[in-house]
């Protein structure tokens, strides 16, 4: 009796033990295959981007798309601040003049000559032309310090910055044909002004009223390295590396790419509001150089795990098969 019942035991409590069939030799071949292909595939991309960007940074394409940078992170610095500005240096030469010395440098002149000097229009230059005329100026005395569109951002104003913003005003204002210097508009921006002016002769002399003088300021230069090109390139190898059909990787670079660029917008962008707070010192540099530098890899790989996850696995197409019945 003894063994039937060892049997029953085992067959009623005994859970049974199902060998599930491992995959086929081919599969693993398949998967191991597409591993190597994307590491390779990746790292080749990488190189071949960093390389390239290398030889075209000092390019108009580079140029411009730092501008572009520059431009974006002011009009989000104005919102947030009292106010940002883009190159709002004033060249030293006629705008004719600007115009068409870019225009010989281009074609490998030292100079413009008088009568193409003549034939450029007279109208300001943009913020653009400015910053072309500085960098190119720049490039070819190999001025050695950093190179880039300027942003001139101001947290909370100073003295200074409010006797100048209020000068500007009464300027304007005082080139009106109807403007009367004893009553409206006019007069109460010159009451302003002197109570300013008597308000900074009443500070003490020294460093202890630079914060009062200047407020909460900062200007920074955005170089090739703020445009985070080198972080994008590997989200770029990584989506073009990865085995799925060519609309699914166009996609992702569409949807993706744009979706970092913001995000460096927004870290040049408190990066600025770092430094008005406590200057260009310690806290800036560790925001800077480590924490800024993290939470942007954290995003490129958040952004690509979210397009394989959302757009290559949709149509189920990386779900594991199983294998066939024999």
């Amino acid at each position: 009796m003894l063994p039937p019942l060892l049997s029953m035991f085992r067959v009623s409590y005994m859970p049974e033990v199902v060998h599930q069939p491992s995959p086929e030799p081919s599969h693993r071949k398949v998967s191991r295959r597409r591993t190597v292909s994307f590491v390779l595939v990746f790292m080749v991309t990488v190189l071949v981007l960093l390389t390239g960007y290398r030889y075209t940074i000092q390019s108009v394409v580079n140029d411009w798309y730092l501008f572009q940078v520059a431009r974006h992170t002011t009009w989000v610095l104005d919102l947030v601040g009292y106010r940002a500005t883009l190159e709002e240096q004033k060249l030293a030469p006629r705008p004719e003049e600007a115009r068409a010395t870019m225009k010989a440098w281009e074609k490998g002149l030292e100079r413009a000559e008088p009568a193409a000097v003549n034939e450029e229009s007279p109208v300001p230059l943009s913020r653009w032309e400015r910053y072309r005329y500085r960098i190119l100026s720049g490039r070819r005395v190999r001025y050695g310090g950093a190179i880039g569109p300027r942003v001139s951002f101001v947290l909370s104003p100073g003295l200074l910055v409010r006797i100048h913003d209020l000068d500007e005003r009464a300027a304007e204002l005082g080139a009106q044909p109807d403007a009367d210097p004893r009553e409206g508009a006019l007069a109460a921006v010159r009451e302003e002004l002197q109570r300013l002016r008597e308000e900074q002769e009443r500070l003490p002399k020294g460093l202890e009223s630079r914060g009062a003088l200047i407020g909460k300021t900062f200007t920074f230069i955005v170089i090739p390295e703020c445009g985070a090109f080198e972080v994008m390139a590997i989200f770029l190898a990584a989506v073009i590396g990865f085995p799925t059909s060519l609309r699914k990787r166009l996609l992702g670079l569409l949807l993706g790419m744009p979706v970092l660029y913001v995000v460096n917008i927004m870290r040049l962008s408190c990066l600025a509001v770092i430094g008005a707070l406590s200057g260009s010192g310690e806290w800036f540099d560790f925001a800077h150089n480590y924490v800024w530098q993290a939470i942007y890899i954290v995003f490129v790989v958040a952004v690509w795990l979210a397009w394989v996850e959302y757009i290559v696995k949709r149509n189920g197409r990386w779900q594991r098969r199983e294998p066939a019945a024999a």
